[in-house]
C-alpha cells in the first residue's frame, strides 16, 4: 500500500470515528463568530503562508491586518492587508485592535512573554486574544520536542510535502495551563477561558496502524477525562479595560 493509499484509508477513518467531533476549527469559529463585529480592527498573529484565519474573518471587520516571519503567496480581497513582522516588536501603535486572532503559534515562540505583552500592547482595553495550540503534553507534542529540528523537517516534507505547514521549531513555552497563566499574568492579560481539545491523530495519517493507535489513546484521554493530555488548547485572553 503506497502512501497515497494509506492516507486514504486513515481519511476513511476520520469521517467514520470523528464525524460528531468538533474540529478545531469548527470550535475556533464559534468562539470567534460572537466577538467580531463590523466596526472592528483585528490582527491574525501568525498568519502564515495560507492566511487562513485572516481570510475566514478579515472579511467580517473594518480592517484586518496579518503579520508573520514569512512572505505569503496567497492574494488579499477587501480591507485586509499583510506584513512582515516580529510578534514581539509589532509594528502597530498601542491599542490598535479590537480582536487579535491566532493558530498554532505559541508552540513555536522561544520567548512567549515578549510576544504577549506586545500582543497586549496593541490591543484595546477589553479586547480579545484568542488562539489554539498544542498541549505540550501531547504525545505529539513531546516526539517533536524531543526530535532534531532536521528530522522533524524531513518528516513533515516526507509525509505532508513541501506544502506542510509546521517546518518552524517547536520550544512549548506556553503550552500547559501553568505556562499560559504565567504568561498572561506577566503580559496583563487575564485568561477568560482555557478549553482542552480534541483532535484526530494527524501526524500518523501515513500508517493506518499508528492511526488506530493513536485513535485508541484520543478514546482513552477523553473517557478518564485526562484534559491535561488532550491534543490542543484553545485560550481566550482579555486585556483589563482600565
Amino acid at each position: 500500500m503506497g502512501m497515497v493509499e494509506r492516507e486514504a484509508k486513515c481519511r476513511s477513518f476520520v469521517r467514520k470515528y470523528y464525524r460528531d467531533v468538533p474540529s478545531r476549527e469548527k470550535v475556533m469559529d464559534e468562539t470567534i463568530a460572537p466577538l467580531l463585529d463590523p466596526q472592528q480592527t483585528l490582527l491574525d498573529a501568525g498568519c502564515g503562508d495560507t492566511l487562513f484565519l485572516l481570510k475566514r474573518y478579515g472579511p467580517r471587520v473594518a480592517f484586518a491586518v496579518g503579520v508573520d516571519v514569512v512572505t505569503s503567496s496567497e492574494k488579499l480581497a477587501g480591507r485586509a492587508v499583510v506584513t512582515l513582522g516580529d510578534l514581539a516588536r509589532l509594528p502597530f501603535k498601542d491599542a490598535s485592535f479590537d480582536l487579535i486572532v491566532s493558530r498554532s503559534v505559541v508552540e513555536h515562540l522561544e520567548n512567549p512573554v515578549r510576544v504577549f505583552k506586545d500582543l497586549a500592547r496593541t490591543l484595546k482595553p477589553g479586547g480579545k486574544l484568542v488562539f489554539t495550540t498544542p498541549n505540550k503534553y501531547d504525545y505529539s507534542s513531546l516526539l517533536a520536542w524531543v526530535i532534531p529540528y532536521s528530522w522533524k523537517d524531513f518528516y513533515m516534507r516526507r509525509v505532508f510535502g513541501e506544502e506542510g505547514y509546521d517546518h518552524f521549531p517547536v520550544f512549548y513555552r506556553a503550552n500547559s495551563p501553568r505556562a499560559l497563566r504565567r504568561v498572561a499574568t506577566e503580559a496583563g492579560l487575564c485568561i477568560e477561558r482555557l478549553q482542552a481539545l480534541r483532535h484526530f491523530p494527524y501526524y500518523l495519517l501515513f500508517s493506518p496502524a499508528l492511526f488506530r493507535l493513536g485513535m485508541l489513546y484520543d478514546w482513552l484521554v477523553t473517557a478518564l477525562d485526562l484534559d491535561h493530555l488532550k491534543s490542543t488548547w484553545l485560550v481566550v485572553m482579555e486585556r483589563a479595560r482600565t
